[in-house]
């Protein structure tokens, strides 16, 4: 099994230029909603480095989409001439929280599909009730079967009216790509508009889908008759963006993220520019810099445009450099410190009582042998070894190579003394 070994700085912290790759939870989607399409659908700006994008490859092979990869361009191409398969089996979505957005885009051009219950990283409760709920108000009946959710639509997906209980992603994705092919009206409230839902909406639209918004969280949706095959570029991926900001941060280093909207990311940006890093934004591009002492935060998480939680994991890291004693409240997932542990060990003094998180900033971190549990904490970890004195071996680093592609070389390139054991 895969481990990094990675020697802390002992002066001057990283220095380069980082490309941003395509967003991971943006292509996921769209790779799902390629279903939805009788032809040929192109996807560029794929981070085809990926395990979770290698997965999902797999799994719509598995039913019936022609993929085609051309890695040098980062592009992938999917053509469906044939009736998919309506099963989703266990062993291809195991490991990938996405394998649940097939479901949404099977409904919508089959009316039925049978899905397992999807895996990915262990962050507490993830239901997918908000879906089926949604699909239930679409003309969907649904039953659990040994594992596997069968769920039918026996007189076609109809327009209806859906009001999420809470912010959700994946059910805000399900519930549209079921909903443009539908016979009808839908409308649907307190979506999320995270700028990977936003790339979805735009990818629909350019096939001929009508969904327009009618509210800052309310869409509606025409259903239309076929979606035409087209071409679109992914946006960039605004967490690894953050994550690699987080590397100067910490280390009182230097970094240039290009390829990224800094839009996508303001309200981090705020939180890193309060606790005293440099920042210097052009539309594509960030730069980070950091000499002065870190200070103090308190921040909450939220759906966008609020902080993201998928990026507190490596905010938390580097707080625990700062000076003074920082607060985070996690309001999104009840089991996001997973790598509190491990920075417990390297060193830090970080008490969890419920959803908050209280960091003892500390200007002395230790190597130690740590183990990554999940994605984010995997890139959290790796930020502590960066800064602490010594050499940290971290295990279990198929975790982040789910969702950062060319992690191991893109950490080396910005002088990060790093080795790959297996």
């Amino acid at each position: 099994m895969e481990r990094f070994l990675i020697k802390g700085f002992d002066s001057k912290g990283v220095r380069g230029k980082i490309n941003c790759s395509g967003a991971k939870n943006a292509v996921l989607p769209l790779m799902a909603s390629s279903i939805l399409f009788n032809d040929t659908i192109t996807l560029k700006n794929v981070p085809l480095g990926t395990n979770d994008v290698k997965t999902m490859v797999v799994l719509l092979k598995s039913l019936g989409s022609k993929v085609q990869i051309i890695k040098k361009k980062k592009i992938l191409k999917i053509t469906n001439k044939k009736k998919h398969k309506l099963l989703v089996k266990y062993k291809y979505i195991s490991t990938m929280r996405a394998g649940v957005l097939v479901m949404g885009a099977l409904l919508g051009k089959y009316n039925k599909c049978i899905t397992a219950l999807s895996g990915g990283c262990s962050l507490g409760p993830r239901p997918i009730g908000f879906h089926l709920t949604g699909f239930k108000k679409l003309n969907c009946k649904y039953y659990l079967k040994q594992g596997y959710i069968n769920i039918l639509a026996k007189n076609g997906i109809k327009g209806g009216l859906y009001s999420f209980p809470k912010v959700s992603v994946t059910g805000t994705s399900n519930l549209i790509m079921a909903s443009v092919l539908a016979n009808g009206k839908t409308i649907l409230k307190n979506i999320s508009i995270e700028p990977e839902v936003l790339d979805l909406i735009k990818f629909l639209k350019g096939g001929g889908a009508k969904i327009n918004f009618i509210g800052k969280r309310t869409i509606k949706i025409y259903g239309v008759k076929n979606l035409e095959g087209h071409s679109h570029e992914v946006i960039g991926d605004r967490i690894e963006a953050f994550s690699y900001l987080c590397t100067a941060a910490i280390t009182k280093g230097k970094i240039k993220v290009d390829k990224i909207n800094s839009k996508y990311l303001e309200a981090e940006l705020k939180v890193l520019k309060n606790i005293g890093c440099n920042i210097k934004v052009s539309k594509y591009s960030i730069e980070l810099s950091r000499k002065k002492k870190l200070k103090q935060a308190k921040i909450k998480t939220s759906p966008f445009p609020g902080f993201a939680t998928d990026c507190m994991p490596m905010l938390m890291a580097v707080l625990t450099k700062s000076n003074g004693k920082s607060v985070i409240e996690e309001k999104i997932f009840t089991n996001r410190y997973m790598a509190a542990p491990e920075l417990v060990r390297m060193g830090a003094t970080i008490n969890i009582k419920g959803s908050k998180a209280t960091i003892i900033g500390k200007t002395k971190l230790n190597g130690a042998d740590c183990i990554s549990s999940d994605l984010r904490s995997t890139f959290a970890i790796i930020l502590a070894a960066m800064a602490a004195e010594g050499t940290s071996c971290i295990r279990r680093v198929y975790h982040g190579l789910r969702g950062y592609s060319n992690l191991y070389n893109n950490l080396k390139k910005i002088g990060v003394n790093i080795k790959r054991k297996s």
